[in-house]
């Protein structure tokens, strides 16, 4: 689009505005910077300062005047942070006087005067939109589709909901956490570490920590020479941080975390090694593709994992609940105490069918490891010297960890776990407390 200026009955040569995005016509950001750029403010000692540059409304109002510019007073408001003064001040364009409102939308941000956190109105909105979303798209796809693939389901939360969560750069955990938990098919109370470990996702509270990181060091990177708003901004955070009050600056420093993946990996794999649930994750090797078609095996803490491409969901479900313990056995469920009984020892979680072994992963599963291991011996071999009596966890693992025989194992587990749930647990007399 080509543009003519006019000054003092003059014309310029025809030009085309490339400063920015044109948002209709001559109201594009490099004419508004040419049409601001007389604009001074006189200096008080009581103005507002903003490190050390004024903001006033009166002299803002008499410029616009001069230059034809109308300013609304009905959509403008005023702020109080911090406590109320006895008597409240009254601002005013012009002769109208501006409401003073505790919350209000700027820039496609919320301000709160009324809580410690000004962005808390933004943070439960954007949250509320998130989880509508969320749940939206989990009821669309189940009505046309059935159950969300988790790979698929990964795809629609970075476009669809993650967009929400890093509005304003931090927001609300709990979103984030329970449309993992819903992909994986995972209750409420299932560990943290584990949506992040087993899908290959980065904790909201890290990515609002990295977003704030790569904003400072674009407005470090600001050359010194511009008069830059932007940059006095900065200037005053740093020092409210620097005089012990609140500020955008403090923040990041109260995070006190890393951008560094392998700090969140570290402390993600701690929580693995560390947790007795997550025992079938434990010492868990992958092969890590070092390019030009070399790979080696070690340890990946954050990755998805393949046993989530399963096709049919109900054997996908089954295999990612045994893994991660989030199954109906009484070695996971018995762990904590119910109604009219206590939390059982693992030495009393016992089989329902045998009652004479505990019944964990291992019991349920590898007894019938034989017809099992029948069906896949002819497509893969090397299982026999794998198996140890006195090591069932560790033959487990083994297969767990193999992607050729995943599709039939998710099955064989599906088709254990559905005989297991199909009889009452056993529970032991000495578990129910007295009456």
């Amino acid at each position: 689009m080509s543009y003519v200026v006019r000054s003092d009955g003059a014309y310029s040569a025809a030009f085309q505005c490339l400063i920015g995005l044109l948002t209709g016509d001559t109201a594009s950001p490099g004419f508004w910077n040419i049409y601001f750029a007389d604009f001074q403010l006189p200096h008080h000692d009581s103005d507002i300062r903003l490190n050390g540059r004024p903001c006033k409304m009166d002299n803002f109002y008499g410029w616009s005047r001069r230059k034809f510019m109308f300013i609304s007073p009905p959509k403008s408001k005023a702020m109080i942070f911090g406590p109320l003064p006895a008597i409240l001040p009254v601002f005013r364009v012009g002769a109208k006087v501006v409401e003073i409102v505790p919350r209000f939308k700027y820039v496609g941000m919320w301000f709160t005067s009324t809580h410690h956190n000004i962005f808390a109105a933004h943070y439960a909105e954007k949250a509320s939109k998130a989880r509508k979303v969320a749940n939206a798209t989990f009821g669309r796809v189940k009505s046309h589709l059935g159950s969300l693939p988790v790979r698929e389901g990964l795809r629609l939360y970075m476009a669809r909901v993650d967009c929400y969560l890093i509005s304003g750069g931090e927001i609300s955990l709990d979103v984030q956490q329970s449309f993992l938990r819903r992909l994986l098919g995972l209750n409420s109370s299932s560990l943290l570490s584990i949506l992040y470990t087993e899908t290959g996702q980065t904790p909201i509270k890290i990515r609002r920590l990295l977003r704030a990181l790569s904003r400072l060091r674009y407005l470090l990177t600001l050359p010194l020479t511009e008069d830059c708003i932007v940059r006095d901004a900065l200037l005053d955070s740093f020092s409210l941080y620097c005089s012990g009050k609140a500020s955008w600056v403090g923040d990041i420093c109260f995070d006190e975390l890393s951008d560094d993946d392998s700090v969140l990996d570290a402390d993600l794999q701690n929580d693995i090694d560390s947790f007795e649930r997550t025992h079938l994750l434990k010492n868990r090797v992958e092969r890590i593709d070092e390019g030009e078609g070399r790979s080696r095996l070690g340890l990946v803490t954050r990755r998805r994992r393949h046993y989530l491409d399963v096709v049919v969901p109900a054997h996908r479900k089954a295999i990612t609940r045994l893994i991660l313990s989030d199954h109906n056995l009484s070695v996971e469920r018995l762990r904590y105490p119910g109604r009219y009984r206590a939390a059982a020892p693992r030495h009393l979680r016992l089989c329902r069918f045998c009652r004479g072994a505990v019944e964990d992963e291992a019991h349920a599963l590898l007894p019938l490891r034989e017809r099992f291991l029948r069906d896949i011996m002819d497509d893969v071999g090397g299982f026999d010297h794998k198996w140890a009596a006195d090591k069932p966890y560790e033959f487990l693992r083994f297969l767990l960890s193999s992607r050729k025989i995943v599709l039939r194992l998710a099955k064989f587990v599906a088709d254990t776990l559905a005989v297991y749930g199909s009889h009452p647990r056993y529970l032991p007399a000495t578990l129910y407390l007295p009456m």
